[in-house]
């Protein structure tokens, strides 16, 4: 049976699947709100910086493996390269 036939069949990695999908949807969430929440004076993407840099501090090995692994890179590329476009879409 191939890898991924196996994978999908496999009901301790769909649970992993399920909090892994969680955890994206409750980060996308805080970050939309820590966005919204910004004062009229305050750029995205210098909360987004200050984010970084608070996350350095409290998640030190999972903020390496997110810049700096390979496979998560390649993996971060082969989402983005998955993603349909959209006419007008510049952020990616």
């Amino acid at each position: 049976m191939p890898a991924k036939q196996a994978y999908d069949r496999d009901p301790d990695w769909r649970k992993v699947d399920q909090i892994v999908q969680r955890a994206a949807a409750e980060i996308s969430m805080a970050v939309d709100k820590m966005i919204a929440d910004l004062p009229p004076y305050a750029a995205p993407q210098m909360a987004i910086e200050r984010l970084v840099r608070e996350l350095v501090s409290l998640q030190v090995r999972t903020m390496q493996l997110i810049m700096e692994d390979p496979y998560v890179r390649e993996t971060y590329e082969e989402a983005v390269a998955s993603i349909p476009a959209t006419p007008g879409r510049t952020d990616f």
